[in-house]
């Protein structure tokens, strides 16, 4: 999963692609030139993905508990039968936010943001669940072996095709890191071939490592549990949500926007095509591969619009509420210490399953503990740790090190008559 924090970008995009563009490239691209809209305001933060990180961090945790809930609450268990499609959100808004980010940096002090963004926390959780699960007996599941944990460490676990492994530690969940870390090292590359190449270009080559992908993953669900949870975790199989997410960020770079009549018709279409994997859940919901790549367009649609949508001054209030925004900001402490609260309180029989009374209290209380944790190591290990490693990055950089820069900076194509000072892309800091 991508880590959270304050999702920031700087244009917004909705519907049925348009941009503005120079008179030079509308005649080589095929999106029609949208209204005049407001310069990207420098600076800007994204509250409404960040929402929406909360959200998807919620949706994980329903997963984990819907076995428990079917037979009382079984309205949350339809939510919690496809829980897991959280992660694929995840890994789209991560390509979407560290491209639109982006700014000329050397590879390594990219890399070493984002090891000072998700590594520290990451590593507490490990020994956080080892200090729980050890005691609890619960350290075997999955067949777990106390030495798996040293891939766990180094983040390669999800490459190994074993499930005591890929699974084994943390209650299932960092796994999507170890996505996460081949994602950030293939980052420099994949957005110096993309940041270069026309928005049609862009969206064929998106295609080429969505499409197989999503092959792979729905041939995987058909060919048995033991296939489709190895497809599932593996890093290569989901990068193309990520590169997906990297086109969307720069396409919304670049300025492309829908139409208002096209934003809503793409809403209308997210909503109801997210009605579909709902529905399926029940039945198909082991078919992981399946059911992520059916949320896939939706999501990508959703996560597009949104962010254009606020990048332009205009903001989702639902989703940009300060308890929502506040969630998704501690959204990744959340989502790597869940499993560790909802392995005490399962320890504890918090969860009555008998009555649907009961059931809702039990999944409230497993909820907020969980908010509480990841609220103390937000402020306590993330923050801070991060906090550290950035100051160490900034006292041994030097402006004599620019000309290395892996990442060049990408800019809107904005007419003549409209270009200004005030239209260049706000920096976000990933």
């Amino acid at each position: 999963m991508a880590s959270p924090g304050t999702a920031r970008t700087a244009d917004d995009q909705g519907g049925a692609l348009t941009r503005r563009t120079s008179p030079e490239s509308a005649q080589q691209e095929s999106f029609r030139p949208s209204r005049q809209l407001p310069a990207p305001q420098t600076g800007l933060e994204l509250p409404t993905l960040t929402g929406l990180r909360g959200v998807a961090a919620t949706l994980v945790f329903l997963r984990h508990i819907h076995a428990d809930v079917q037979g009382t609450l079984p309205v949350v268990a339809v939510l919690g039968n496809i829980g897991y499609v959280g992660v694929t959100f995840f890994f789209v808004l991560s390509g979407f936010v560290l491209t639109w980010a982006t700014r000329p940096i050397t590879a390594g002090q990219f890399y070493w943001r984002r090891f000072a963004r998700v590594y520290p926390l990451y590593f507490a959780a490990i020994w956080i669940w080892l200090a729980i699960a050890w005691p609890l007996g619960t350290l075997g599941d999955f067949g777990s072996k106390p030495l798996s944990i040293l891939p766990s460490l180094l983040l390669v676990q999800a490459w190994v095709p074993t499930q005591s492994i890929y699974f084994g530690w943390g209650g299932a969940v960092l796994w999507s890191l170890s996505c996460e870390a081949f994602f950030y090292l293939v980052f420099p590359h994949v957005y110096r071939r993309f940041a270069t190449r026309t928005n049609p270009e862009r969206i064929r080559a998106a295609l080429l490592f969505v499409l197989p992908a999503a092959a792979v993953a729905c041939a995987a669900s058909t060919a048995g549990s033991r296939f489709d949870l190895a497809a599932y975790a593996n890093p290569a199989v989901r990068l193309g949500e990520f590169v997906l997410g990297v086109v969307l960020g720069l396409l919304a770079r670049e300025g492309a926007r829908a139409t208002p009549w096209q934003r809503r018709m793409l809403t209308a279409f997210s909503c109801a095509w997210l009605v579909v994997p709902i529905l399926l859940g029940y039945r198909y919901g082991h078919l992981q591969g399946f059911m992520d790549t059916l949320t896939l367009p939706a999501f990508a649609i959703i996560i597009f619009l949104a962010g254009t949508r606020e990048a332009d001054g205009r903001r989702i209030p639902v989703f940009s509420s300060r308890p929502l925004v506040y969630f998704g900001e501690i959204s990744y402490a959340f989502y790597l210490i869940h499993p560790a609260t909802l392995t005490i309180s399962g320890e504890l029989g918090w969860v009555d399953a008998t009555t649907a009374a009961g059931t809702a209290l039990a999944i409230l209380a497993d909820f907020a503990l969980s908010f509480a944790f990841a609220a103390a190591l937000h402020h306590t290990v993330e923050g801070p740790a991060r906090r550290w490693l950035m100051g160490v990055l900034r006292s041994r950089s030097s402006p004599r090190h620019a000309y290395r820069s892996l990442l060049p900076d990408v800019r809107p194509r904005i007419p003549p008559e409209s270009a200004s000072a005030d239209h260049v892309v706000p920096v976000a800091r990933p």
